[in-house]
C-alpha cells in the first residue's frame, strides 16, 4: 500500500502501457445477431388475478343461492343427462306454474346460460327495462347480471357476488 491509501500491485503483475494514442473502432458483425432476452412477466398475486364472478340466484324470499356449475330449478327437480352432477334448487310455487324440473342455469365468466327444459309454462328473461324475451325450449340463452328470470309466473333474479 502506498502513502495515498491505494494498493500497489507487485512489480511485473500489470504490464506497462506502450500505446497511449489508441482509437476505438467498431468491428463489423460477422455472425448471427444475438438473441434478445425478454424477461417473463412478473407473476400476478392472487388479489390481482382476474377471477370469474360468482353468480347468485336471488329468490323471492330474498335467499341467495350460488350457481356453481349447473343448477336445475323446479318444484321438485331431478338430475338427468347431461346434468347428472348438477345442483338442485327446489322452489316453492303455490301457483304451481313451475314444472317439476323447469330449467337449468349454468354459470359462465360472462353471464348465466338458461335453458328451458321443455317446461309447461315456459321461461322468459326480463332485462332491466322490463322487456321479456321468451326462451325456445332446449336452447341455452345467455343472461347478464340484474336480469329477472321468469319460470311460469315465478321470478328469480341473477346477480354477481
Amino acid at each position: 500500500m502506498d502513502s495515498s491509501g491505494f494498493i500497489t500491485p507487485p512489480p511485473g503483475l500489470v504490464p506497462p502501457r506502450h500505446d497511449t494514442d489508441t482509437r476505438t473502432e467498431r468491428m463489423p458483425r460477422t455472425g448471427p445477431a444475438l438473441p434478445v432476452f425478454n424477461p417473463p412477466p412478473a407473476p400476478q398475486q392472487e388479489s390481482q388475478a382476474k377471477q370469474p364472478p360468482t353468480w347468485l340466484v336471488v329468490l323471492p324470499t330474498g335467499a341467495r343461492v350460488p350457481i356453481d356449475g349447473a343448477l336445475l330449478v323446479g318444484r321438485n327437480p331431478v338430475r338427468f343427462e347431461p346434468w347428472t352432477s348438477a345442483g338442485l334448487l327446489p322452489v316453492d310455487d303455490p301457483a304451481r306454474s313451475v314444472s317439476k324440473t323447469h330449467a337449468v342455469l349454468e354459470a359462465s365468466a360472462d353471464g348465466v346460460r338458461i335453458t328451458d327444459l321443455h317446461s309447461t309454462n315456459g321461461v322468459s328473461v326480463m332485462d332491466a327495462a322490463g322487456a321479456a324475451t321468451p326462451l325456445a325450449p332446449g336452447v341455452a340463452t345467455a343472461a347478464t347480471a340484474g336480469a329477472t328470470v321468469r319460470l311460469g309466473s315465478y321470478r328469480l333474479q341473477l346477480v354477481t357476488a
